[in-house]
């Protein structure tokens, strides 16, 4: 009797164990190891927006998903309750054209001469009616939008998207963020966040490495 007792006993703990271990959140908690473009990522598996990201391995397109302002792992209640949050996507860099050139050689061709104070200080500029992007108005930091610039979507335009788009340069890499507008109020922590990020991912793989 004893005997069987001990029997089922462990049999509880290993199959509790065993759900621990392979929860969601334990899951989610589990480092990936990605290499892109010569460089090594180290990352919760948590800021993975998709299959391949949460794989890890070689990539030509990594694509997280975190808070703002902190910049970490959306927990699961964040996820089911539809938080705010910013969305990453880390190419090799395109050098067709530098993201920040796009205001200037890119976008000023289909402006409007107006333009008007926007939220953060930044400058909103309108795109011509019937231009590429007649539904989207152009935010730029002072004087040409090199520091930072975001198309985002007219109030009401019907346009599929509600988010926010930004580019930009980290060294060999091109940063694509997706965010809600009402980040535009803090755009400096939006951009130093998504470099930390990035660095604190890098590095952790400098560190692996060694």
């Amino acid at each position: 009797m004893k005997l069987l007792l001990a029997i089922l006993v462990t049999t509880l703990i290993v199959i509790a164990a065993f759900f621990i271990l392979f929860s969601p959140e334990e899951e989610s908690r589990r480092i990936v190891e990605a290499e892109m473009a010569g460089a090594r990522f180290v990352y919760a598996r948590a800021y993975a927006r998709d299959e391949t990201t949460g794989a890890g391995g070689l990539a030509d397109r990594l694509a997280f998903v975190a808070s703002f302002p902190a910049f970490t792992p959306l927990t699961a209640k964040q996820r089911a309750a539809g938080a705010p949050a910013v969305m990453l996507t880390v190419t090799p860099k395109d050098d067709s054209l530098d993201p920040a050139e796009r205001p200037g050689k890119l976008y000023a061709r289909f402006l409007t001469a107006d333009a008007l104070a926007g939220p953060g200080g930044l400058v909103k500029r309108h795109f011509e009616q019937g231009s590429p992007y007649d539904f989207e108005e152009l935010y730029i930091a002072p004087p040409d939008g090199r520091i930072f610039f975001a198309r985002c979507p007219k109030a009401h335009s019907g346009a599929a998207s509600e988010a926010c788009l930004s580019v930009f340069r980290d060294g060999a890499f091109d940063v694509e963020l997706r965010f809600p507008p009402v980040f535009l109020e803090n755009w400096d922590a939006l951009y130093d966040g998504a470099r930390g990020l990035l660095t604190r991912m890098t590095k952790a793989a400098a560190r692996k490495k060694r």
